[in-house]
């Protein structure tokens, strides 16, 4: 009886035991919840911080690879018709610098984007008075901008901007006349000469009808190689031109992250008003990489369209192609 007694108790104070809470000393202390947050998975921002009142800066250089769709007129020469694809500029394309940039400080952020490029192409002048025209073509944009961020999360932001955008265009074209196309103007011409005067001729000098006709045919071939000479002379075979202005530029950007790692980031922006061009357009969408919290990379599409016409001066084009950039953020 005593041992069943014995039992009973210790059954009874292991039962109290398992009960109470474990001791202070031994518990293990909850980590602090500002702790929890830091560990927690927060997306990449575009421009990282943990103050985000301090400043941040990105540095982007890259490649963009457009095609030429459109119309270009240098003066005196006949308006030529571009259609250049992204893979026809890429051969035809000299060389080029591509990069912007971003200065942030809370919501406000200086943006900055710019390229130079130099180009060389050949176009159908679409006439028979030339054969081809070859076109040794500088572009440049620089852009800045004032942005505001209007909506802000962990995992997307919104920007509106405006700003200017400098733009300058320097061209030199050199045109092959084409003898064939300009003998058979010259001859045109005199035909339509002849049909018209011939009668007429005849009518005051009937001796006109006693000259012999391959005396007649020899003095319209002489006729027709002088009226070529001096239209060939005339015609415009070289010229150069550039021009630069600045439009005024307002637009809209965004960002949003699906992970830490991975983001789409797009932008359009609207701009000339007549100030320079008649209007200018730029948009642009993109995938992008965080590879860490300094380095990503992002690839997609931009276009562009520029209408110019001022001075005799015609650029109307509009340029597609694909875009890809290495971000570095710091």
């Amino acid at each position: 009886m005593p041992t069943l007694r014995r039992l009973s108790v210790i059954r009874a104070a292991a039962l109290v035991l398992l009960l109470l809470p474990p001791a202070t000393g031994f518990s293990a202390a909850p980590p602090p919840s500002d702790v929890l947050a830091d560990e927690s998975p927060a997306a990449f921002s575009l421009v990282p911080g943990r103050d985000p009142d301090g400043w941040n800066f990105l540095l982007e250089p890259y490649a963009w690879s457009p095609g030429l769709y459109g119309q270009i007129g240098l003066k005196d020469l006949p308006v030529a018709q571009m259609n250049q694809s992204p893979v026809d500029i890429l051969k035809t394309l000299d060389w080029g610098l591509f990069v912007r940039g971003e200065a942030r400080r809370g919501r406000w952020g200086l943006l900055g984007d710019g390229f130079f490029a130099q180009f060389s192409t050949s176009a159908d002048p679409g006439q028979g008075l030339y054969r081809n025209i070859t076109t040794l073509s500088q572009q440049s944009m620089v852009s800045l901008a004032l942005a505001y961020r209007v909506l802000t999360d962990r995992r997307f932001f919104v920007d509106v901007y405006a700003g200017g955008r400098y733009n300058y265009l320097g061209a030199s074209a050199s045109a092959d006349v084409n003898r064939a196309g300009v003998e058979a103007l010259s001859e045109g011409i005199i035909d339509r000469a002849i049909a018209k005067l011939g009668p007429r001729l005849l009518a005051r000098y009937p001796g006109l009808k006693n000259v012999p006709a391959s005396t007649l045919q020899q003095a319209k071939e002489l006729g027709v190689t002088k009226l070529s000479d001096r239209i060939e002379e005339k015609l415009p075979k070289h010229v150069e031109a550039d021009r630069w202005w600045i439009d005024p530029i307002v637009g809209l950007r965004g960002q949003v992250n699906f992970t830490r790692w991975l983001f789409a980031a797009a932008q359009a922006d609207a701009g000339g008003f007549g100030a320079g061009s008649q209007v200018t357009v730029n948009t642009q969408a993109t995938i992008g990489v965080n590879f860490s919290r300094n380095i990503g990379l992002e690839a997609g599409y931009r276009y562009m369209y520029i209408d110019y016409d001022k001075d005799n001066f015609l650029y109307d084009v509009n340029m597609p192609g694909v875009f890809a950039g290495l971000i570095f953020k710091f």
